[in-house]
């Protein structure tokens, strides 16, 4: 059997590349993404949006229309969730792809649904005035461990590691090589039976990323 290779990522649901919040005082019922846009970048905003969509195109990548620049938190609370029922992946891909207000809890809830997620534990987890505690709890120590242990400081963020291997970090869009040059050098570790560190504390290599102040 060859070695396996493990590639651990971080990201937000607001950002179009494990739980990581860009911002939790985000509004709590989201903003229109024209006006959260504007007040970030100023009038150049719209050309902004555009060459996000335009360098996803270019890699076969249709985002959705965004109208809303939403809080995150309820989102990872359903991606919790769905988690319990291991289908943590799906839900994740379901939100990127929703493409609505994704703050509002009856979107969640519909996704949730089409999840087929027991709809007992879709109401107690988002369907009252409160979140529910545990699942919060679980986002804010993921992300918390995200930020403060792995030093994470946007997204998208990967790790990659093999066996032993110390974990590589990449932070922001890298192209393919950079990818498989950490893939290569993990491998070749692991085959050498070298002893396990965390590449974060030599640095990551960094591309464009999503951060509280903005994506680049």
């Amino acid at each position: 059997m060859g070695q396996s290779v493990k590639v651990t990522v971080f990201s937000d649901l607001a950002c179009p590349w494990h739980a990581y919040l860009l911002d939790w005082n985000a509004p709590s019922a989201g903003e229109p993404i024209e006006d959260a846009l504007k007040k970030k970048f100023g009038p150049n905003a719209p050309q902004l949006m555009q060459r996000v969509i335009g360098s996803g195109r270019e890699d076969g990548a249709e985002f959705a229309s965004w109208k809303w620049r939403a809080n995150t938190v309820k989102g990872h609370v359903l991606v919790a969730l769905a988690r319990r029922h291991g289908k943590s992946h799906q839900a994740n891909e379901a939100l990127y792809e929703e493409g609505g207000n994704i703050s509002d809890a009856e979107v969640l809830l519909e996704v949730g649904r089409q999840l087929g997620l027991p709809e007992a534990e879709l109401q107690a987890a988002l369907g009252g005035d409160e979140l529910d505690g545990e699942l919060l709890a679980e986002v804010q120590q993921d992300d918390a461990v995200a930020k403060s242990q792995l030093r994470v400081s946007g997204v998208p963020f990967f790790l990659i590691q093999s066996g032993d291997s110390k974990a590589y970090a990449l932070s922001g869009a890298q192209p393919p090589e950079v990818f498989q040059e950490a893939v290569q050098r993990a491998l070749k570790e692991a085959g050498a039976g070298s002893a396990s560190g965390t590449a974060g504390s030599e640095g990551a290599a960094n591309g464009g990323s999503c951060t509280r102040e903005g994506c680049t």
